[in-house]
């Protein structure tokens, strides 16, 4: 049971490993990574990604991980939330009443790009994690207050997938006109589940009163994926650890979940290439997964406190956590992709070394939306060296919050580091400094070898 529980939340938290999409790189001529966001943006040259190496970071989106939620000034120090100088009611009006937590995960696992004549071409094998994390507001008036009353919980849910993408994707100019050019890009995938979970709370609750603390979870439990042989379970009994498989050959034998997905996107230049504008769908796509390697099970958790026995000294207290195999009938069932959609203006001057550019980016997760408006100034110096600057307005970040970007992509070597939100405010606590205001995090590292520049048309 306790390795259940740990191979699932490690399968969650994996994805701090490495970051989807760098919003900062968009503009950024010698970065493949903007082919990501949209697949008519090419690089200014083909080239190999280094494995493990041409993508590494980290992404979370939230709408309540903010530090100046948590952290609060009390006589000159810095405190908790929890903290009895902090009102309750200061503390709480801050928060949504339903907290979101979305962490995404994009590993290049090997790729390559390369222009030929007539187009860019570029291949390659990503592995790929969504994972979605949602919070009653109740979970943190519990923890505040600890008062009388009845807390409701059932906004609690998780949701995680995980899978291998093999792709190739091409992009090529496809009309003239009189007033500008029309690029259009396409990437097919091919998708290979390997894990897919998510919660469904039917009743989860708290009651607090001077004589007893109790609570009760009721719910389900359900999961696909390479690490499970549900014959092994029965229905009606506690599932244990013998549903997980450790035999690698059987692993590869459950790679039965698989998928499709497709990127569009489309460039046009106008105004001598001073004006470009773009759109793009990523990620439009789905996984059916087998009901060879799916499981589901009832969550059934309890606990109760009702002081301390006087005459014995001891807690008069107890609790029990249990999953027990669903009694259904097996069958698969399918999920769709955390699909997203970006809309790009840019104007150049001086010869294209400076750029101003406007990108919208929406993204279309398993329960809700997320927009964002990322402004950025461009600045090309050379043909090798490009730098960014950037802002983004209409997320959960305040202002103060600003995303850079540096690539340096001369002959043969390609490396790229940024971050979509750096924050400029931080706070101390325990002497260690936290940025502040910031409920989002995205840092990137790419390091790859180019090949060739795109041929003169």
């Amino acid at each position: 049971m306790k390795k259940i529980i740990v191979l699932l939340v490690t399968a969650t938290l994996v994805a701090i490993n490495a970051s989807a999409q760098l919003r900062t790189s968009y503009f950024m001529e010698g970065s493949y990574f903007r082919n990501e966001l949209n697949p008519a943006l090419t690089p200014t040259r083909g080239y190999i990604a280094i494995p493990a190496l041409s993508g590494v970071g980290a992404n979370l989106n939230s709408n309540i991980l903010s530090v100046d939620n948590f952290l609060y000034k009390h006589n000159g120090e810095v405190v908790t939330a929890l903290h009895s100088s902090v009102d309750a009611d200061k503390f709480l009006g801050r928060l949504p009443q339903i907290g979101f937590v979305g962490v995404n995960l994009n590993t290049n696992i090997l790729g390559a790009g390369f222009y030929t004549k007539n187009s860019f071409w570029n291949f390659g094998i990503n592995l790929r994690s969504s994972n979605d994390i949602t919070l009653s507001k109740d979970v943190f008036r519990v923890l505040k207050t600890l008062s009388n009353g009845h807390y409701d919980l059932n906004n609690t849910s998780l949701s995680s997938t995980s899978y291998l993408e093999l792709y190739v994707g091409n992009t090529r100019k496809v009309a003239d006109f009189s007033f500008g050019t029309l690029t259009a890009g396409a990437k097919v995938k091919i998708l290979a589940g390997l894990l897919n979970a998510s919660s469904q709370m039917d009743q989860m609750y708290a009651d607090i009163s001077s004589e007893s603390v109790k609570g009760e979870l009721q719910g389900t439990l359900r999961a696909s994926g390479v690490i499970f042989d549900p014959t092994k379970g029965v229905a009606g009994q506690e599932i244990t650890e013998d549903v997980l498989c450790y035999d690698v050959n059987q692993i590869f034998g459950n790679l039965k979940n698989f998928g499709a997905a497709i990127d569009l996107g489309a460039e046009l230049t106008l105004l001598d290439d001073h004006l470009r504008l773009s759109a793009a769908v990523t990620d439009l796509g789905f996984i059916k997964w087998s009901k060879s390697t799916y499981i589901e099970a009832e969550t059934v958790c309890n606990f109760y406190y009702n002081g301390i026995n006087l005459n014995s000294g001891e807690a008069d207290s107890d609790g029990s956590a249990k999953l027990y195999m669903a009694d259904v009938k097996k069958s698969g069932y399918t999920t769709r992709l955390n699909c997203s959609l970006n809309f790009g203006a840019e104007y150049n001057i001086l010869n294209n070394h400076i750029g101003f550019g406007v990108l919208s980016h929406t993204e279309f997760r398993q329960k809700k939306s997320l927009s964002e408006l990322t402004l950025s100034v461009n600045f090309r110096p050379t043909d090798w060296i490009s730098a960014t600057l950037s802002h983004t307005l209409l997320s959960r970040n305040k202002l103060g919050i600003l995303g850079f970007a540096l690539n340096v992509h001369p002959k043969g070597v390609n490396l790229f580091v940024g971050a979509d939100y750096l924050p400029m405010k931080y706070v101390k606590y325990e002497n260690a400094p936290i940025p502040y205001n910031a409920k989002s995090i995205n840092i990137y590292f790419g390091l790859g070898f180019n090949l060739g520049k795109a041929k003169e048309s």
